[in-house]
């Protein structure tokens, strides 16, 4: 009897050790598949907050939501390198690089160790910070706001870059101040925004964002010729859906004022190389009531899948 109770004994507790190991196994398993995954968010946060610790909370409170991988941000005016972390650490990240502390910086957070490649500010208008994440080369920029001939030459100086450097596995994101091709035939029936851009290039004719009173989409074609998706122009529609700019915040309007239509721009671009571009996947441009009072950008945002391969 001793014994018979003993057998049952050790096979119940057998039972229990073969189905905690599977457990285990099936938790690993699908640990391995989240992580297999990186979400990325590009987001243009308007002169640092402008100090407003309300937007900054409301940000805050966003990437919590979102539980972003990464996260490229723009304007971080007035930050210093320990505040971008400070925020950083308030969704989760523990890494974080500040590519200057004057002006208007561009940065970038994670969840993974950054390794920083390159920081450069010569001959750009806000500078281009390359770092290293899971393998993955990031490519953070913010090209000029009043010039199509100096964003020109900013995106050459990138694409020359990533050429040099063998850029396969790369990412560009941030407010490129561009327009893309694949924007062509909805951005060319935006009269008041022409008719906008044409009035401040003759206000200030030291600069020019139109070229010769047309749209400019040389500086997305740069990139695109050189393979890389713009996979927010290809997955979204209508097009109405990828503007990033203006939020209704920039004119004290309230969201979905028929009146930002007719000025609405996309700006803003996370751009994968061609190895990438087959595993963007949930590509969104965030421009919904949720993020009002933030920024006078929305944030774009694309999870890569797949990782591994």
């Amino acid at each position: 009897m001793y014994v018979e109770q003993t057998r049952d004994m050790l096979k119940k507790d057998n039972i229990k050790i073969l189905t905690l190991i599977g457990l285990l196994c099936l938790t690993s398993f699908l640990y391995a598949q989240e992580r297999a995954k990186l979400k990325i968010i590009s987001y243009n946060i308007w002169n640092g907050f402008e100090k407003q610790q309300d937007r900054k909370d409301k940000f805050s409170a966003w990437m919590k939501k979102e539980q972003p991988d990464v996260v490229a941000l723009q304007e971080l005016v007035d930050f210093k390198r320990a505040d971008l972390l400070q925020l950083a650490k308030t969704y989760a990240h523990n890494y974080a690089v500040l590519l200057k502390e004057e002006g208007y910086p561009v940065g970038i957070s994670s969840r993974y160790p950054i390794t920083v490649v390159n920081a450069r500010l010569d001959k750009f208008w806000h500078g281009m910070l390359h770092v290293k994440i899971k393998n993955l080369d990031f490519i953070v920029t913010h090209l000029s706001p009043f010039s199509w001939q100096y964003r020109l030459g900013e995106a050459k100086q990138i694409a020359e870059y990533l050429k040099n450097n063998h850029l396969d596995s790369c990412i560009i994101l941030g407010d490129l101040n561009a327009y893309s091709p694949l924007d062509a035939i909805w951005l060319e029936k935006q009269s008041s925004l022409k008719d906008n851009l044409i009035k401040w290039d003759t206000e200030h004719p030291q600069y020019g964002n139109m070229r010769g009173g047309r749209f400019d989409y040389s500086v997305l074609s740069t990139f695109l010729a050189m393979g890389f998706e713009d996979c927010i122009g290809r997955s979204i529609f209508p097009e109405i859906k990828r503007t990033s700019y203006p939020s209704a915040t920039l004119y004290n309007w309230k969201w979905g004022d028929p009146r930002i239509a007719t000025v609405s721009e996309r700006l803003d671009y996370i751009l994968l190389s061609e190895p990438l571009a087959s595993h963007a996947k949930q590509v969104e441009v965030h421009n919904g009531p949720a993020l009002e009072g933030i920024s006078d950008h929305y944030p774009v945002s694309v999870v890569i899948d797949q990782l591994e391969k």
